[in-house]
């Protein structure tokens, strides 16, 4: 178990990546492939010590450059990965290192969005994607590592009277998400313009419920966690779907000596704890699969 101030630190870093997250991280656009740039001096993610000595496992062409694993990730997808003002961090940025670190390769983070993906795979700007759906056509997922759904938090407070009530109470929300479109089809058009307000994007929402504009907010469960956990007074309800879309290592199609090698590591990280120790860094206990269970 972590000690005191080991948690303390953590808290503190999660409050200012969650603070710069709710100003501008999900604003951001993110346009193309651009590379952040080689770790430099890059530490393990569990000894936070340097690697001095990299021993690469795999080569060109299952990679393609020597050395060096490209990792593809959305820097949109806070908690998974951000930019903060000292740096990237999130659960893939933890992963990603993990990843490079047991292949005995340098790893090199490149912004990609769901929309630029698939060809950054194909044109070799990155060897494999993070936090890719399983639905993605034109590349394999060789591993799925997180399930997300849509969820509904309430002001800290208000948590268990929501949940007695079967209606939702005004619920803050982003414009043209599922959950808008879920919502919106189980509801009268009179019901749901009284009750849902719509936000250009999700942090816009949670600053809602904070300034109490709203009762409930709905969205991404991984999210609205570390939303949570970062200090936003918000208290878990319940699930809104049932649908959890995987997310997983996405890996162009026709590479399969990198599909040979990637798979059974995944496997290897999960059995070992070591994907649930990340993830519980960044989103904590899942009261999710609790209340599912």
């Amino acid at each position: 178990m972590c000690g005191q101030g080991k948690r303390g630190s953590q808290s503190r870093r999660l409050r200012a990546v969650v603070a710069l997250f709710l100003a501008a991280v999900l604003l951001s656009s993110l346009a193309g492939c651009s590379p952040i740039s080689a770790v430099k001096g890059w530490l393990d993610p569990q000894s936070n010590q340097a690697v001095a000595t990299l021993t690469p496992k795999i080569k060109p062409p299952t990679i393609h450059e020597a050395g060096k694993l490209a990792i593809g990730v959305n820097l949109g997808m806070a908690p998974f990965a951000s930019k903060t003002a000292t740096g990237y961090e999130g659960f893939d940025i933890e992963l990603g290192k993990t990843l490079a670190k047991h292949l005995g390769l340098e790893p090199v983070f490149v912004a990609v969005t769901p929309d630029t993906m698939v060809e950054a795979l194909d044109s070799n700007k990155v060897d494999i994607a993070l936090s890719a759906s399983v639905d993605t056509t034109g590349v394999v997922v060789a591993q799925s590592y997180y399930q997300d759904t849509q969820v509904l938090f309430a002001q800290s407070g208000e948590a268990s009277r929501v949940a007695a009530t079967p209606q939702l109470p005004k619920t803050a929300l982003q414009a043209g998400s599922a959950v808008e479109s879920m919502l919106k089809g189980s509801m009268s058009s009179s019901d749901a313009s009284g009750t849902l307000q719509l936000y250009p994007t999700l942090s816009e929402a949670i600053q809602a419920v904070e300034k109490k504009q709203a009762v409930a907010v709905a969205g991404d469960y991984s999210i609205l966690r570390y939303a949570q956990l970062g200090g936003v007074k918000i208290d878990f309800v319940r699930p809104l779907s049932t649908e959890n879309p995987d997310r997983g290592v996405a890996i162009r199609a026709d590479n399969l000596e990198l599909m040979r090698v990637m798979k059974p590591l995944m496997v290897q990280l999960d059995e070992t704890g070591a994907l649930a120790s990340i993830m519980r860094t960044w989103i904590g206990d899942d009261q999710l699969a609790a209340a599912m269970d």
